[in-house]
């Protein structure tokens, strides 16, 4: 539906807590290494001591180091989320081959991440579409399918410490499961509510459009539409699908040359703000677009917060 998923108290404050020293040890022995992604404000400065850092992945699975039976105890009880959401989302896909064996015990891609005084990641989207990634498309047996994060704060006030996480979810009621669709067709945008049809339907790219020829290398954007053959409804004309989708102006390019009509060019909008310097420079705050509203998640200790894609 546009929307997050929230469980406060997810795990017992006593797991909290034996996770959080867990993480405070092994970031204390050097084991984090800092990735260079996180923003600063104003100051623009990277700074080891306020940017992000991660225990990553081969550090998570190290018997040798920190309390590795109780990071396996944790990757078990998120092996149990992932099998419920496997199931409920109708996502079987999460159960088999590389899903369930290449990451370890939970068999995610899971890490310990600190972020200093005054970090923060920009807006984004964890997942593109393969035919949005260039060369790197198509290159490996999995993909993300969701995003979950269990925040370990302790005594945390969001409005004296700050350090909420926000997402920008759609105002109006959408129809239908948003996300992909099995065939590996990753949504890639929303056509917006009209007085007429008051909610909203995700846009999702089919990369082998069957409709272009096989082998084409040609995209298509499509709807759900039970009306329709297939039970979909194509609303653009076959194109090559390049990663400046998401460059400043390139919604723009999508509304005027790609979609069918006027009228599905004026409802159309990206699930992820075109960037740019000068986008990034006058959006330093990221508010919401008029169809959007935000949602501060406060980062309370035990608290899972779960997104798919």
């Amino acid at each position: 539906n546009g929307k997050i998923g929230i469980i406060p108290d997810f795990i017992p404050q006593d797991e909290m807590r034996y996770l959080r020293q867990d993480a405070g040890n092994l970031y204390h022995q050097n084991e984090f290494s800092t990735d260079a992604l996180a923003s600063y404000g104003s100051s623009g400065k990277f700074d080891p001591a306020k940017d992000r850092a991660v225990l990553k992945l081969q550090q998570w699975k190290d018997q040798d180091i920190g309390d590795w039976r109780l990071r396996q105890r944790f990757g078990s009880r998120i092996k149990i989320l992932r099998e419920d959401l496997s199931y409920n989302l109708n996502r079987p896909g999460m159960l088999v081959g590389d899903s369930v064996s290449k990451y370890g015990e939970g068999s995610t891609e899971i890490s310990y991440t600190r972020f200093g005084p005054g970090a923060f990641l920009k807006r984004h989207v964890d997942e593109h579409h393969e035919e949005l990634k260039g060369p790197a498309g198509w290159s490996k047996p999995t993909r993300r399918s969701l995003s979950w994060l269990i925040y370990l704060n302790e005594d945390w006030d969001a409005d004296k410490h700050g350090g909420c996480l926000r997402c920008f979810e759609r105002r109006a009621p959408t129809i239908g499961m948003p996300g992909s669709r099995g065939t590996g067709d990753l949504q890639i945008g929303w056509l917006k509510a009209t007085p007429s049809e008051n909610f909203e339907r995700p846009v999702f790219m089919d990369a082998q459009h069957s409709g272009a020829g096989a082998n084409s290398g040609m995209c298509a954007m499509y709807v759900d539409d039970k009306s329709s053959e297939g039970g979909r409804k194509y609303i653009s004309k076959n194109f090559h699908a390049q990663p400046t989708l998401y460059i400043g102006g390139s919604e723009f390019l999508v509304q005027s040359t790609l979609l069918n009509s006027k009228d599905l060019a004026q409802r159309f909008r990206l699930i992820e703000t075109p960037k740019s310097a000068v986008t990034d420079f006058l959006q330093a705050k990221e508010s919401e677009a008029e169809d959007e509203r935000t949602h501060d998640v406060e980062p309370r200790g035990g608290t899972l917060v779960v997104s798919f894609v």
